[in-house]
């Protein structure tokens, strides 16, 4: 039988609503019989001073990092794989939720919708390979290809230039048009625009409708993108309860998400 860790990391002080993402990680992983780790801090120590220093402060981009070293470190300790899910996803159809775990890294993949113009009800939909959700088996040679490449671009990159995703899906994203990962669509990104027709108090604005139109699998969980949490409300106490919303709805699919009809009330 495989020995597969779920690994995740998070401060101590999140919100409530992360913690309910965390958990739901949590309860699927002990469910399929996995191991479970959470890291806080430390999830940077392996993380060069140098690499710290250009980051300035923008930890998702460390992050990026310090998962694959994790990881790497995790498989080295025994385990057969390692499944790294960021803090702010929610399986909410764990049920559903069965990754094939094959001979080769696998990732996650979103379909980000976002206006077409400023006020417009016309949706872009981008296709991207993302690390919100990433797995790694034991013998990986695109782990430590991976840590290599992100290494050489920091070392090279001007600190003033460093796109908020650029060690993440926009890498991923490039390699992947040249090397096709596995990739799981079942476990997307949801944008705030997708956000707010979840959450429903306001006028659906087609956002969702797009999204469910460009999915080839249901979702069964999804990165609700802590790091775009001010856009969903004018304060923070708005935005937490709206989040709640979003959840409690997606919580109600418990076969995954291809329609907006699938939402719990």
């Amino acid at each position: 039988m495989r020995r597969v860790l779920v690994l995740q990391s998070a401060s101590p002080d999140v919100a409530r609503w992360q913690q309910r993402c965390m958990a739901s990680v949590r309860d699927w992983a002990e469910g399929r019989g996995f191991a479970y780790r959470l890291l806080g801090d430390e999830l940077f120590e392996q993380v060069p001073q140098w690499y710290m220093a250009k980051v300035r402060g923008r930890m998702p981009i460390a992050a990026d990092l310090g998962r694959l070293q994790w990881a790497k470190r995790i498989l080295h300790e025994g385990f057969d794989w390692v499944l790294w899910l960021d803090a702010d996803v929610l399986v909410f159809a764990p049920a559903a939720f069965t990754p094939n775990l094959g001979q080769d890294c696998v990732f996650g993949q979103e379909h980000w919708v976002q206006p077409k113009a400023p006020g417009s009800k016309q949706w872009r939909v981008r296709k991207n390979i993302h690390n919100a959700f990433a797995g790694f088996p034991d013998h990986c040679v695109v782990l430590p290809f991976l840590t290599d490449l992100i290494l050489r671009m920091m070392r090279r990159v001007d600190p003033d230039h460093i796109a908020p995703q650029m060690m993440g899906p926009k890498l991923l994203s490039s390699l992947h048009s040249l090397a096709s990962f596995e990739h799981l669509p079942e476990v997307g990104g949801l944008s705030p625009e997708v956000l707010t027709d979840i959450a429903g108090d306001q006028p659906a604005s087609g956002a969702l409708d797009a999204l469910c139109l460009h999915q080839s699998r249901p979702l069964v969980a999804a990165n609700l993108c802590g790091s775009l949490f001010d856009a969903l409300g004018d304060d923070t106490r708005e935005a937490e309860q709206r989040m709640e919303r979003v959840m409690n709805r997606l919580l109600g699919c418990f076969g995954g998400l291809s329609h907006p009809g699938d939402l719990g009330p």
